[in-house]
């Protein structure tokens, strides 16, 4: 059986589509516990499979959005 080292970009663009499909089907997540709550753990799965270098610029910006908008909720 060959089980990759590494993600593959497929495990990394399924990961940020999920998270774009989350994001535009509940546009008020950043209220939402919950919804937060799952965003921070799909944004440290997707930090610990992929890198900056595997996303393009769009896609680095949209996960850094997030990131933002997570830490300031939970750090304010």
């Amino acid at each position: 059986m060959n089980k990759p080292t590494t993600p593959t970009t497929c495990q990394v663009s399924d990961m940020l589509n999920s998270i774009y499909k989350f994001v535009n089907d509940n546009p008020n997540w950043l209220e939402d516990d919950e919804a937060c709550a799952r965003l921070s753990m799909a944004y440290s799965i997707l930090t610990k499979i992929s890198g900056p270098d595997m996303v393009t610029d769009e896609e680095y910006e949209f996960v850094m959005d997030i990131h933002t908008a997570l830490k300031e909720r939970f750090c304010a």
